[in-house]
């Protein structure tokens, strides 16, 4: 008799057995530049709609493989479904 974990759709830092990863990944947040980063409204929205998506697995994005705490950190990055569920912000000119 094999036991399977099934997947659950929810963030990496809600995840037990992930603890360790997820230290790595605020240390990664922690030290984005801020002109990089979303502001923390957008940023809560965004983890809203992948907390709802049903591409979200074990906080990994099943469409581009990323984390989705970090994807939602980058003010320039979207969503990647289709159609998206977030846009990035633009890219200044310069």
């Amino acid at each position: 008799m094999s036991t399977s974990i099934e997947p659950c759709r929810c963030l990496l830092r809600e995840m037990e057995d992930q603890k360790e990863f997820w230290t790595l990944v605020r240390d990664r947040l922690n030290n984005m530049p801020m002109e990089q980063r979303t502001e923390d409204g957008v940023y809560r929205e965004r983890l809203k709609s992948c907390r709802e998506c049903a591409h979200l697995v074990n906080g990994f994005c099943a469409l581009c493989g990323c984390v989705v705490e970090l994807r939602a950190a980058r003010r320039y990055m979207g969503c990647p479904d289709s159609p998206p569920k977030w846009n990035g912000s633009p890219i200044p000119a310069g």
